[in-house]
């Protein structure tokens, strides 16, 4: 067995064979800190017309609403980097960054045995290669020339509480995958990803059907994976052995290695069918298994989320076969809170948000009431505006990422203004720059906005569908967007620009109902898959377009001749409708939910939407 005392002893002979280059951790600060006060006093807050945030609360408050600090994006600033063009945070701004994202941890095996934290980072690291020797990760075999060796690292995190308390040290043995060589060391690579629509529809199940939603964690996940391949490592840092007599023959999986992913995806799935589980062929993530007490899994790499009414069956089963963290009432989920209680639960990022904030110095600024500026069209930078904006120094690709996250994952109400500011991704402006901090202002405002999932009276699928016909100034494409509910809880949403100018409004708003008709049918198949949907009658498709409607049900009369040119799209819709699977109703346009996904809508029919799409506020 690996011990402490081995590791610190085999530290001095270690840092012989291998000279560490002493990283210089002074930071000289960069001329480009002579304008970081800049970007973010462009907008003059003390003029802003924009009125006061209105959105409807939450009946209750969620509980079981975990404090934990989720952490931001890892750009347009590594905190822990030196400072250049794409990182413009002062000294005092990064070190209030450190405290509200995450603090630092050793960037190298020598630091972390001879810094001040020795003493921990020694008995996590102690503890890392004792679950390899227990797993019997390799096998140490003597070296021969021919051996391709891949090389391995160490990386050190420190895990913090929701009072940005550390709270454990954490050391992880991985590869160093790109010294891999495809064909040699592995072949496929591809592993599946859950879909945030299939968990979102998974929690709205949950929410409305009482079942229980526990979470568990897989610890070392990787390391119980075995591999196809003959993968050679070399003997890593605080492993009592000469490399250059001798290497390790990989057993299992480790972290780093590009087939990782994919050979511990296999080991569970191939546990779980074992179990009487069974893989949905449209999310290989979820699992189901039916029967008197049915059961519903999603995966995510090593983080599993339970529903089900005996939920502690499952824990039992998988403790015998894995080292598992249970950790009770699902909390937190892919950078997600979650809130539970007797009859709801809720969604969202507010920990997100207010780190982004913070990173950006808005924590203080004036809120607005809507993410873009009402009937706001943006245009492309001239030169000047490109020129000023390069100037700041601002990362603008990153920035837009980070809101896109909250867009896709809890927050519907910025689709639109991400899918705007996303177009100028290539050439940002000081204009797009400023659109940007109101988002921000308007986040300062609905941080603690979120998903709230009830008890429904409306069983079944339901969608809304709208388009803005020729928003963009400059291509004269349209904006579509749509929406779909689950059990009356919204699960799918969407916001996009369409590749073709459409000649009329009513092909832009075909092309949104053909696009919605393939999210609807996989959604459809999905939940006949799994066993969640019980309401097999057509789907309700809201649109508020006359001569959309008309042309979809088969009468040509109306805009008939201008849409022969998108007959394959015709004919999918069509043939949608002929078999049953989704059936048009006709809404006005002032109750058309999806109208804020295609255009900056104002306050009152923001709010509004979102009050009825359980969008609310859960302070």
């Amino acid at each position: 067995m690996v011990t402490v005392d081995e590791i610190s002893a085999s530290t001095s002979s270690t840092n012989r064979e291998e000279a560490q280059v002493a990283v210089d951790e002074t930071r000289a600060l960069n001329p480009v800190d002579s304008c970081v006060a800049e970007p973010l006093g462009l907008v003059d807050e003390s003029q802003s017309s924009g009125e006061p945030t209105s959105i409807p609360s939450s009946p209750v408050r969620p509980l079981h609403r975990s404090r934990i600090k989720v952490i931001g994006p890892r750009h347009p600033t590594l905190i822990t980097a030196d400072i250049t063009p794409a990182n413009i945070l002062p000294y005092s701004r990064r070190a209030g960054a450190l405290v509200t994202i995450a603090p630092d941890a050793p960037q190298t095996y020598k630091k972390a045995v001879e810094g001040s934290d020795k003493q921990a980072w020694l008995e996590s690291i102690s503890k890392e290669l004792q679950s390899m020797e227990r797993l019997k990760v390799w096998d140490v075999v003597e070296l021969d020339p021919s051996y391709k060796l891949v090389g391995t690292t160490w990386v050190f995190k420190l895990k913090q509480n929701h009072l940005n308390k550390v709270v454990e040290h954490k050391a992880r043995l991985c590869a160093q995958g790109f010294t891999q060589v495809q064909g040699v060391d592995f072949e496929k690579t591809y592993s599946p990803t859950g879909r945030l629509n299939s968990l979102r529809t998974l929690i709205a199940f949950a929410a409305t059907t009482g079942l229980q939603f526990h979470q568990v964690d897989v610890k070392s996940a990787f390391l119980n994976a075995p591999l196809s391949e003959t993968v050679f490592l070399s003997i890593p840092q605080g492993l009592c052995h000469d490399r250059r007599k001798t290497c390790l023959r990989l057993n299992k999986a480790i972290y780093g290695l590009k087939q990782a992913p994919l050979a511990w995806y296999q080991r569970l799935k191939d546990w779980l069918v074992k179990k009487g589980f069974t893989s949905c062929i449209l999310d290989p993530c979820v699992f189901y298994r039916k029967g008197k007490h049915p059961i519903w899994l999603y995966v995510h790499v090593d983080d599993i989320a339970i529903f089900g009414k005996f939920v502690d069956d499952f824990k039992s089963e998988i403790a015998e076969d894995f080292e598992i963290k249970d950790i009770g009432i699902a909390d937190l989920m892919l950078g997600v809170k979650i809130g539970q209680d007797e009859n709801h639960l809720s969604l969202d990022q507010q920990h997100f948000t207010d780190s982004l904030l913070h990173l950006y110095g808005m924590d203080n600024c004036k809120p607005v009431s809507t993410p873009l500026v009402p009937n706001q069209h943006l245009l492309a930078s001239t030169d000047k505006e490109e020129a000023e904006f390069k100037a700041l120094g601002i990362n603008y690709r990153s920035a837009i990422g980070s809101i896109n996250y909250l867009s896709t994952a809890t927050q519907p109400d910025l689709s639109f203004a991400v899918s705007s500011l996303s177009q100028f991704l290539e050439r940002p402006g000081i204009q797009h720059w400023k659109a940007f901090l109101h988002v921000l202002r308007y986040l300062r405002g609905t941080d603690d906005l979120g998903l709230v999932y009830s008890r429904s009276h409306q069983p079944g699928i339901r969608a809304y569908s709208d388009a803005d016909w020729g928003n963009c100034r400059k291509t004269h494409r349209s904006i579509t967007g749509y929406l779909t509910t689950f059990n009356d809880c919204l699960v799918l949403w969407k916001t996009r620009k369409e590749p073709a100018v459409s000649l009329s409004t009513s092909e832009a708003e075909y092309k949104s109902l053909c696009d919605l008709t393939s999210k609807l049918l996989w959604l459809c198949q999905w939940c006949e898959e799994a066993g969640l949907l019980l309401d097999f009658s057509p789907i309700p498709v809201h649109e508020d377009n006359q001569g959309c409607i008309s042309t979809a049900n088969g009468d040509s009369s109306i805009n008939g001749k201008h849409m022969k040119h998108v007959d394959i799209q015709l004919h999918f819709v069509k043939e949608a409708i002929k078999t049953s699977r989704i059936r048009l109703v006709y809404t006005p346009t002032n109750d058309m939910l999806a109208d804020f996904l295609t255009k900056s809508t104002p306050r009152t029919a923001l709010c509004r939407a979102l009050k009825l799409l359980g969008v609310v506020r859960l302070g």
